[in-house]
Parts: structure tokens; sequence; C-alpha cells
């Protein structure tokens, strides 16, 4: 797994390669939390264009960032996720949450 920051304006850009399961969501989240709070942002894009896998922990990685940005009055966006990833984002109900 790996993962790359951008910010652009009040947006933090996040682009994850690689797998989001049990073994890799805990860093992940703590890597994001971290950016987040070290960049003066609001809002924040996750780009799953690189994820080839995604379980229960990456929908739990989704809402937890859903819920750490809104409490700042932000929004958060899902870039390019793979046909599969769309799937299991529409089953857990978040999708449409999405912007």
């Amino acid at each position: 797994m790996d993962v790359r920051f951008k910010r652009d304006g009040m947006t933090l850009i996040v682009s994850i390669e690689g797998e989001i399961d049990h073994h890799t969501s805990r860093l992940l989240k703590e890597k994001m939390d971290s950016k987040f709070i070290m960049e003066p942002v609001k809002n924040m894009i996750i780009d799953l264009s690189g994820v080839t896998f995604m379980d229960s922990a990456g929908i739990g990685l989704i809402k937890g960032r859903m819920d750490r940005v809104s409490s700042v009055g932000g929004k958060i966006s899902i870039r390019n996720p793979k046909p599969e990833i769309i799937k299991m984002l529409k089953m857990s109900n978040i999708y449409n949450l999405i912007s």
C-alpha cells in the first residue's frame, strides 16, 4: 500500500495505491488523519484509482474520514474507484453519502 498527499487550496487530495484491508487500514488512517490535521484544509478527495482490493476495513476507513471531515464543516469525495469498489461502497450505503 502506498499513499500520496497533495494540497489544492482548502482540499487535501489523498491518492492510494494497493490494497486497503485490515492489514493496511490502521497505518493509512494514521497517515490520513495526521496530514489532515497538519494541513489547514477543510475538504478531502480520496483517489482510489490505484486501489486493487478493499474489504470492510476500507469501508470503515472511508466512513471515519467522512466523520472527521464533516466535523469541521468540510466535504469528502471519492475519485476513480474501480467497479468492484463502487459495488462495495453502494452495498455499504456510503456511495450515496459521498459527493
